[in-house]
């Protein structure tokens, strides 16, 4: 703390510790009609450094206000275009309703993505075994196309990630999607 800042404080006690007060000490400005008032306390002085902080907080509670004012619009703006997404969902991004949130845009079959632009081989040609073959072709298109890059070309989820333009996470999640309804169509065989 400074020289002028504790001559201030001795002043007016009751102001230390005063976030405003202590912002307003900090300004050049202000530092200099503080150090005129002290040396030569005089009752225009004390208006001047009156006026000052009553400018000096306006701004601050301002500033203030602006600042969350732009926060909650920011959330109530965040808010309706989530609600208007919701309502005005495309018909390719609708969901097809299966519980495991494929769309109908996944269900579009594109030829070459099908055959991966690698050889043209898929996992569907690899596999010999017809009930895994019949479990295979239930799987949603972009399951196919996860379970070709892993165990046909050998990629990894960040790798088809990138791919496909999606995160790694949800490689992931439509990968162990796949094997478990796999394992479960394979399951129900045995049964």
């Amino acid at each position: 703390m400074d020289r002028l800042t504790e001559w201030f404080y001795e002043a007016f006690p009751d102001l230390k510790g005063n976030r405003a007060v202590e912002s307003f000490i900090q300004k050049s400005e202000h530092r200099q009609l503080i150090e005129r008032y002290l040396t030569n306390p005089d009752e225009h002085r004390q208006e001047q450094l009156d006026q000052a902080f009553k400018a000096h907080y306006f701004d601050m509670r301002f500033t203030s206000y602006l600042s969350t004012s732009l926060y909650f619009q920011s959330i109530n703006y965040d808010k309706r275009a989530r609600r208007f997404e919701d309502r005005n969902v495309l018909t390719l991004d609708q969901s097809i309703g299966d519980g495991e949130g494929t769309t109908h845009k996944d269900q579009l079959v594109n030829q070459h993505e099908r055959h991966h632009e690698e050889g043209g081989q898929g996992l569907e040609s690899y596999i010999q075994d017809v009930r895994l073959l019949e479990a295979y072709r239930i799987l949603t298109i972009k399951q196919q196309q996860i379970m070709d890059l892993a165990y046909v070309h050998q990629w990894s989820d960040t790798e088809i990630a990138k791919k496909m333009g999606v995160s790694q996470q949800a490689v992931s999640k439509n990968h162990r999607k796949a094997l478990e309804k796999m394992k479960y169509i394979l399951a129900k065989g045995d049964g």
